[in-house]
């Protein structure tokens, strides 16, 4: 075993109280036993008066606070969960070290989800991802403003918005994703990007602040 699988180990073992904890705070007994969510003992644990709803459960098929690109240092960097509302996890997961992930309303995540590094997702409403989404390192991702803003007759101006992100979609590193947003299959999302509206378009790169479609017909590996 080399030394990169002892270190990955040694994580993966320091983790497993938090790792217990969370499984049995999150999930009822028949799933928790089987410890389908592995957590980094790095990851602060902010609120978990929510519940996770899996579509398949196996051990580990859920990793948070591990892994990532090599800007992160694991010594130094923080993973965030806090989860007062409803997280769907329709398969494998990979969320990587720094990431944060708030949830008051609901947040659905596909099958091979993936963040390679400390990106953000606060879903105050709803977000939707689909399967072999990837997100890149310091992107975040808002369905809200966070703060109300009023009219003169007292109704909020700025509610909060579904986003809607399809499958085998790359988001690209410091791009913003906000309230409203809906990104089609097979897009990319170029880095730096702002995302403020539906793009209905499959298959195509878009990139800019505010974005435009750049290129169609395109395809990507994850």
């Amino acid at each position: 075993m080399n030394i990169d699988k002892i270190v990955k180990l040694i994580r993966y073992i320091t983790g497993t109280p938090k790792s217990i904890y969370v499984n049995f705070r999150l999930l009822p007994l028949h799933q928790a036993i089987k410890l389908p969510i592995i957590v980094s003992r790095k990851t602060k644990l902010r609120s978990l008066s929510g519940k996770v709803h899996l579509s398949e459960v196996r051990t580990g098929i859920i990793r948070i606070g591990f892994g990532g690109t090599d800007m992160m240092d694991y010594r130094y960097e923080r993973s965030i969960l806090k989860i007062t509302g409803d997280i769907y996890f329709q398969g494998k997961t990979k969320i990587g070290v720094g990431a944060k992930i708030m949830v008051s309303g609901k947040l659905t995540l596909g099958s091979n989800f993936d963040i390679t590094g400390d990106a953000m997702i606060i879903c105050a409403k709803e977000i939707e991802i689909g399967n072999n989404t990837m997100i890149a390192w310091q992107s975040i991702l808002m369905d809200t403003d966070q703060h109300a803003i009023y009219n003169v007759d007292n109704t909020i101006i700025n509610q909060d918005k579904k986003i809607t992100i399809g499958n085998n979609v790359w988001i690209g590193a410091k791009s913003f994703i906000l309230k409203g947003a809906t990104i089609s299959d097979g897009c990319i999302v170029g880095a730096n990007s702002t995302i403020l509206k539906e793009f209905t378009q499959e298959n195509a790169i878009i990139a800019g602040n505010p974005a435009r479609i750049l290129k169609e017909n395109i395809q990507w590996n994850h």
